[in-house]
């Protein structure tokens, strides 16, 4: 038994024959042309028709793994229009006289140079996503094609693997993968985990020798280790894991379509937090009550300017309809911090960007934002259930700015005689500054939403991304514990329903905690519904087969 560890990608364990992926060496780096322009001419064409394939990849994407995750193809789509890239390749065109694929070798292989160079692990990783956009170009110069074929149950194993080959693949055939290359925070290994396919990344150059191909293998994506003809023992403690996590699937199933009521009549919900339309498709597979949390941002980026109210009652209405009258709570633009979205942020250079302009501070600076948000979830609310929730409140002057544009969005549409219904309009408390304010902004406000990342982050002064200092949020610690208390008690007092949307919602050591402190709703991702189902089902009183 041969063990190759690498970076574990994406969760699960896969077990079959390996299957090992060769692309043959393209020696195209010296091709030279004899006509410049008509080598140009080649090189826009072949531009042209990947932006075509990437169009059509991004709706095969959008499908397969959603919205936000189909974006990376229109950022593929952006790098191939990029000023830098293609000026580059025309002059190697112009200059050394090389074939347009050449050209597009070399301007891919000096521009994927400087982000490897980087410091920051994130663009480092887009390294990758050039070499991949500038592959696309080249198989269409040489009338070839990366697209991956498996005949049969393997697990497979390449040098890398780009985001077109891993969302094409076929999850009936590919039990898992393994590559030489790539990290954890690429655009492949982002992908692996929303398919929910074990991956193991970074096992370094040349330690899947051809003589691998056909061997029996078991994968762990969480641990990041391949194992080459297990041994017995090995192979059956993986097995025996497999079995059960499937006993696990199918004891969860039992959850599916109750509903959890305390003692005293409470209902407490599952909510799921989502992303995308497609993300609500898997929230409702999951038996989700509602969506707790739409992070209506993700309609903002990948694109270069903010999307029309069209465009967001387009979005909103079918999300309502979706839910088919269980609500749906829509953030309000979350910008700014680790959401840069460079058409509205400009480039800004925060010495604190968490703290900085961002979320709602953002959206009262351009206060037109927040009207056409409004405008069309009032007019959308009318197709279901639709509540809107303003992030990073910190004092209640924010929450009267917030109801004067939605009253100012009401108003406009009365004018033009428009449609329109009612909405919830809630907060985040992800600020201590809301939570010991909670008794003032309660009355303000239709419902609370406990953000626990943040509240985290700025209670203890801790950046949630940096690892150094991550050992302060790994639990939730007295100090978040009472003002999520303060913040139910005022609440309460109130009559107003709190939820929590962050991590922590699906933290099952601290499912009573939450009931115990007032929350009604836990809204989490939705692979972790029918598991906190069951948790709070543990700490309340009963369950009961009928939905309201």
């Amino acid at each position: 038994m041969n063990m190759i560890y690498g970076k574990g990608a994406s969760g699960g364990i896969a077990a079959g024959v390996l299957k090992i992926i060769r692309r043959k060496p393209s020696a195209i780096s010296g091709e030279s042309c004899a006509d410049v322009t008509e080598e140009t001419a080649r090189l826009h064409a072949a531009i042209a028709q990947a932006e075509d394939e990437l169009t059509v990849l991004y709706a095969e994407a959008v499908r397969k793994v959603g919205e936000r995750e189909a974006a990376i193809f229109d950022i593929h789509k952006m790098m191939l229009a990029d000023e830098d890239f293609v000026t580059e390749a025309e002059n190697f065109i112009r200059n050394e006289h090389r074939s347009a694929r050449a050209a597009v070798q070399k301007a891919g292989a000096a521009l994927a140079e400087i982000f490897g160079a980087m410091e920051d692990d994130y663009m480092k990783a887009r390294a990758a996503d050039i070499l991949a956009v500038a592959e696309r170009v080249t198989d269409i110069l040489g009338g070839g094609s990366t697209a991956i074929a498996v005949t049969h149950p393997s697990v497979i194993a390449a040098h890398d693997l780009t985001p077109a080959e891993t969302v094409m693949l076929d999850k009936t055939m590919v039990l898992g993968f393994v590559t030489e290359g790539g990290s954890t925070m690429s655009h492949t290994a982002i992908l692996a985990r929303t398919m929910d396919i074990p991956a193991v990344v970074g096992v370094g150059e040349g330690r899947i020798p051809d003589e691998y191909d056909g061997s029996r293998v078991v994968l762990d994506g969480s641990e990041g280790v391949l194992y080459i003809e297990p041994d017995e023992h090995t192979e059956n403690r993986y097995l025996t894991a497999m079995r059960e996590a499937e006993d696990e699937r199918k004891r969860l199933e039992r959850f599916r379509g109750k509903t959890c009521v305390q003692s005293d009549g409470t209902r407490i919900m599952v909510t799921a937090n989502v992303g995308s339309l497609e993300d609500i498709d898997e929230a409702l597979r999951c038996d989700a009550e509602g969506i707790g949390l739409f992070r209506s941002e993700f309609l903002f980026m990948g694109r270069t300017s903010p999307p029309t109210e069209e465009e967001q009652f387009a979005v909103y209405k079918q999300a309502a309809l979706k839910m088919g009258g269980r609500e749906c709570v829509i953030r309000t633009l979350d910008a700014g911090a680790d959401k840069h979205i460079p058409y509205l942020t400009g480039d800004m250079r925060e010495a604190n960007p968490a703290l900085g302009l961002r979320a709602v501070r953002l959206c009262l600076r351009q206060p037109h934002l927040l009207k056409t948000q409004f405008r069309a979830l009032y007019r959308a609310s009318l197709f279901g259930s639709l509540s809107a929730m303003i992030p990073m409140i910190v004092l209640p002057e924010e929450i009267r700015q917030v109801r004067e544009i939605a009253r100012e969005a009401q108003e406009s549409l009365r004018a033009e005689n428009t449609a329109f219904g009612k909405i919830r309009v809630g907060i985040m408390i992800e600020t201590p500054s809301a939570a010991i304010l909670s008794d003032q902004l309660a009355p303000m406000t239709d419902f609370f939403s406990i953000g626990t990342n943040d509240l985290l982050q700025y209670t203890l002064a801790a950046d949630r991304e940096n690892a150094d200092v991550a050992y302060l949020t790994h639990t939730l610690p007295e100090s978040v514990r009472r003002l999520i208390r303060t913040a139910c008690a005022a609440a309460r007092r109130e009559g107003i329903p709190v939820s929590v949307c962050g991590e922590l919602g699906a933290d099952l050591t601290e499912t009573k905690f939450f009931i115990e402190s007032g929350v009604t709703k836990l809204s989490v991702t939705p692979s972790a519904i029918l598991k906190v189902r069951e948790s709070v089902m543990r700490e309340s009183s009963r369950l009961i087969p009928v939905r309201q």
